[in-house]
């Protein structure tokens, strides 16, 4: 059975391939002989060769093609590898048992299309002297299998150095009775876009009329656009294989330094422990059975303000303004926060804690600096 082809002449550009190969190999396209086909795959000398063509084929098909040249038998040539296949070919030719065109001929369009890289064959025909029947047939058939639409060849378009563009280079070339018909038959056709241009024109015209290296130009560009040829600067194709992201190498982590002891001293141990490197003290506890001195201020988490917590001196007394104005006086006030019990409906207040005396409303605030008024 035989292995899966390299290329699927079922496919758009090998089918391009198989064309411009096939039409190579008549009077009106032969851009390349049968000595330079021999020449281009099989380069070879009085000492060395250089096989670009066989290697690709597999035994089932070029064992036959060296059979038929008369130069292996049938069962030897199918179970050759490449090196024994390159000097059996090698031999006959220096012999003279194959010429060029022999070599040819044994090699069908389909056989190299099929097996070999479409890019070597495009580099092959390329190479040649390319006539305007080549041309024609390389565009026509391009078209025809949409590896470009007409949008994208008037766009391709370009001469005298890209002073002309599009529909001014097929313009430039034709004559006024020749311009005279290609705008009677748009209007005919009532079609202004891309393809109705060039369908107006048509590739006779275009081929004719056009400069052969503006429509090369077009030709290089369009195998590039198509993946036949890489362009200058590419890199090649990635493999249609889909591979999963390469696990990046994990960072080893840093050491980390070894955290400092801590240890505090018991409570009521008067010997004192013995030092650790690294190791922070703290200072004693406080023993937990008895009660805090007045003036012991370490059991709070914050020191307590100067003046008992609300801003104001112990020997200041406290001064309450209220909506009625009234002013309440506290008498003794404590060290700590004053207590201010609301009057009754009545207007009377407990004669205990506070002393309530009528005051007239002051327009002006005391004072900054200077002692309450009472």
């Amino acid at each position: 059975m035989l292995d899966k082809a390299r290329n699927d002449l079922s496919a758009a550009v090998p089918k391009f391939c198989l064309a411009l190969e096939e039409h190579r190999r008549t009077p009106d396209g032969r851009v390349r002989t049968s000595q330079e086909l021999l020449t281009s795959f099989f380069p070879h000398d009085e000492k060395v060769s250089t096989d670009k063509l066989f290697k690709y084929l597999p035994n089932e098909v070029r064992g036959p093609i060296i059979a038929a040249w008369g130069i292996r038998g049938i069962k030897a040539a199918l179970r050759d590898d490449d090196e024994r296949i390159q000097q059996v070919v090698y031999d006959a030719l220096s012999a003279g048992d194959v010429d060029h065109s022999a070599f040819e001929e044994g090699l069908s369009p389909e056989t190299l299309v099929r097996w070999v890289p479409l890019g070597d064959l495009w580099s092959f025909w390329r190479g040649g002297k390319l006539t305007k029947q080549a041309i024609h047939k390389a565009l026509s058939t391009a078209y025809e299998l949409y590896l470009f639409d007409a949008r994208w060849f008037l766009e391709a378009l370009h001469s005298k150095g890209g002073a002309l563009k599009g529909t001014n280079v097929l313009s430039d070339g034709l004559t006024k009775d020749e311009l005279t018909q290609w705008i009677h038959r748009i209007h005919e056709t009532a079609d202004g876009t891309p393809k109705g241009l060039v369908a107006a024109l048509g590739w006779d015209k275009i081929v004719t009329k056009t400069p052969n290296d503006v429509l090369v130009a077009v030709l290089d560009a369009m195998v590039t656009k198509v993946g036949l040829v890489m362009a200058a600067g590419r890199e090649p194709p990635r493999e249609s294989t889909p591979k999963l992201p390469e696990t990046p190498a994990k960072a080893e982590p840093k050491p980390e330094p070894p955290a400092l002891a801590v240890t505090a001293a018991p409570p009521g141990d008067a010997s004192p422990p013995t030092p650790v490197p690294g190791e922070v003290k703290l200072p004693p506890l406080h023993p937990t059975d008895k009660p805090p001195g007045p003036d012991d201020s370490s059991w709070s988490a914050l020191p307590p303000p100067p003046d008992g917590g609300l801003g104001l001196s112990n020997d200041d007394g406290i001064n309450v303004v209220v909506e009625e104005e009234v002013l309440i006086a506290d008498r003794g006030a404590p060290p700590t926060a004053p207590r201010i019990k609301a009057a009754s409906p009545g207007g009377t207040v407990d004669e205990e804690d506070t002393e309530v005396k009528q005051v007239a409303r002051r327009s002006e605030r005391p004072a900054r600096g200077g002692p309450p008024r009472r």
